[in-house]
């Protein structure tokens, strides 16, 4: 046996992290539609949402229509009177594309990453992408249908490989 011990290998790095939760990929809309003066397909989007009960809205007098979470949107956070956020999924390995040792105890990978919708993402897609206006949603749907590289050290403690990092 070698003092460094076994190399890690491709199925031990892409366990490892999966069994890494990672951090949630959320997503916001306005909770304040303006129905009056905004595109037509942004309007049938939130009128979609209303429909399927994901979002309730109410005319007020003074501060225009607000949405709120609805029967189906249990999912929906309400954040102050002009948001509403919801997990649209997270960011899962899919594959390794390379992996080098770096030390006796380290050893870096580049990994290819896939994004996994939530339910209500996937169900209601199209309309979230609409709420969101152009800037923001390029960029979820952009590197969404790509997926994204990120760079992982594992560190072996004993006989176990660890995740140190995720860059």
């Amino acid at each position: 046996m070698g003092c460094g011990g076994d190399p890690l290998d491709y199925e031990t790095a892409l366990n490892l992290l999966r069994e890494r939760t990672s951090d949630p990929v959320r997503t916001s809309f306005s909770a304040s539609p303006h129905f009056e003066n905004q595109e037509p397909a942004v309007s049938e989007a939130y009128q979609r949402l209303i429909d399927e009960h994901v979002i309730q809205c109410k005319k007020n007098e003074r501060v225009g229509t607000i949405c709120e979470p609805g029967p189906a949107g249990d999912a929906l956070t309400q954040d102050g009177l002009s948001e509403l956020s919801l997990v649209a999924g997270h960011w899962v390995p899919a594959s390794i594309v390379a992996i080098r040792r770096t030390g006796r105890n380290t050893a870096v990978a580049d990994v290819r990453m896939s994004f996994e919708a939530s339910q209500i993402f996937q169900d209601f897609e199209n309309e979230f992408e609409q709420i969101q206006g152009p800037g923001r949603k390029l960029v979820l749907h952009g590197g969404r249908q790509q997926g994204k590289m990120v760079r992982v050290t594992f560190q072996r403690y004993g006989d176990d490989w660890h995740v140190e990092s995720v860059e």
